[in-house]
């Protein structure tokens, strides 16, 4: 049975404290979002008089910035709150107050029904933009597979070679309705090979995780269907990737040398798109499915960037794909087979994984490192405040002299380094412990230490 880790007054005292400074951070920014969105206003007011319409557009663009900004800012705080009354309730459980000042109940059931209506449609903004994310991204890399890689015949990156070997094999790309049939199928291997891999993911990398990339799975089937299906039956040319084509139709393309540089070249666009999908996946915490599963769990533990995993990972993929596929018989007559399989299609695949992998790493930075240079004259609240978020490697120095005023000479320095995707949490909770600290950052290619004799 797990023991209930003991809390002292000192951390009781600590939550309070948080709570406090939350509610007065979130006060400001409120105050001084107001204050700002006036300002702008009032200038909006005085161009009717002098219209400039660049001035016009610059100020509507801040005002609509500042409002996202707003959203964003107010949920991240009136969560944080949130959670500090919950460890606040804990530690008056614990400690047995007598009059608790926890806003909330201790069932703590309904957390949001403490809220003020106003705010509680933030709690609702990251999740919803989150699902909009993994739709977005699994209309793009629809686009990106029907458009493009079906059509010049590039295997997919990762698992999906596999399951497009298998279903050449049994459509092999002779005509129009044998590739209509041929993508359809791909997505059911795709599935099929997913399954232990979804088993995997749910066991190892956690529920949430693996519902979001099944949501992926899902809407990329879907908009696949809407394309090809729905278009096709409706004869809705733009919905059609068969009876569509962007740039050039590559079947009326005769000559060899030409049709390979229009493949590269469609690879290269489908490498984009699918690159920035599955960016946009790897930001809301979700991957495209397959080998990702795989790649994320190595990148976690090896700590090292999900572009380098997977370029290295749906590499060897590709390899054994191409081999399955080269040393697979069919009975069906196909003269083109070498085209497909062993020519530009081959190459350009190997370019879309590599592509695919430094956009992604391009979007999505993570164990891209920061050190970060915190100035403050609360060093102790700051230092435990980072400790709560795992950050034990810090360095601290006393500020003794500097040419900036507004900085006292009794300050501390704290340098640590951190994962730059962690910024802005980190960045949020050294101004909830310090709202006068001031934070510099600069890159860190990489992190190591000397070696030390073992005693």
């Amino acid at each position: 049975m797990e023991k209930k880790r003991k809390i002292t007054q000192q951390e009781y005292e600590n939550i309070k404290e948080n709570i406090r400074q939350a509610q007065k951070t979130l006060k400001h920014c409120i105050n001084q979002t107001e204050l700002t969105r006036k300002n702008i206003k009032k200038r909006l007011a005085k161009l009717e008089a002098n219209p400039d319409q660049k001035k016009e557009f610059k100020l509507k663009v801040a005002l609509e910035q500042l409002k996202i900004t707003e959203k964003s800012t107010i949920n991240k705080l009136v969560e944080k709150i949130v959670e500090y009354e919950q460890e606040l309730i804990i530690a008056e459980n614990y400690l047995n107050i007598k009059n608790p000042i926890a806003v909330l109940k201790p069932n703590y059931k309904s957390k949001k029904e403490k809220i003020p209506f106003s705010l509680k449609k933030y709690f609702q903004v990251t999740n919803w933009k989150n699902y909009g994310y993994i739709f977005l991204a699994a209309l793009i890399a629809t686009i990106a597979f029907d458009y493009f890689f079906s059509p010049s015949r590039i295997l997919p990156p990762g698992i999906g070679a596999l399951g497009r070997i298998f279903a050449q094999f049994i459509f092999p790309p002779l005509s129009i309705d044998n590739i209509n049939n041929s993508n359809l199928l791909y997505y059911i291997f795709f599935i099929v090979l997913n399954i232990p891999l979804i088993i995997f993911s749910w066991k190892v990398l956690g529920v949430s995780f693996t519902l979001k990339s099944l949501m992926y799975m899902i809407g990329q089937i879907l908009f696949h269907i809407i394309i090809n299906g729905i278009g096709s039956y409706h004869g809705i040319p733009y919905l059609n990737s068969n009876d569509f084509y962007f740039l050039q139709n590559l079947n009326t393309i005769k000559d060899q040398t030409i049709l390979d540089l229009w493949i590269f070249f469609f690879g290269l666009i489908g490498a984009i798109l699918t690159g920035i999908a599955y960016g946009m996946l790897y930001k809301v915490g979700s991957c495209p499915g397959g080998t990702d599963f795989i790649n994320n769990y190595i990148a976690r533990k090896k700590e090292k960037p999900i572009g380098n995993i997977s370029i290295l990972v749906n590499s060897i993929i590709l390899l054994g794909s191409w081999a399955i596929s080269y040393g697979i018989k069919s009975n069906t007559p196909n003269p083109s087979f070498g085209l497909y399989y062993f020519s530009a299609p081959l190459f350009a695949s190997f370019m879309v994984i590599f592509i695919t992998g430094l956009v992604a790493n391009k979007i999505f930075p993570r164990y891209r490192n920061t050190t970060l240079f915190i100035i403050s004259e609360k060093p102790i609240l700051v230092s435990d405040r980072l400790k709560t978020k795992g950050i034990h490697n810090q360095c601290a120095w006393k500020v003794d002299w500097t040419f900036d005023d507004n900085i006292r000479d009794d300050s501390i320095l704290i340098m640590i380094t951190i994962p730059l995707v962690f910024f802005r949490e980190i960045k949020e909770t050294v101004l909830l412990a310090d709202p006068g600290a001031i934070i510099r950052s600069q890159s860190a290619y990489k992190i190591g230490e000397m070696p030390r004799d073992k005693k």
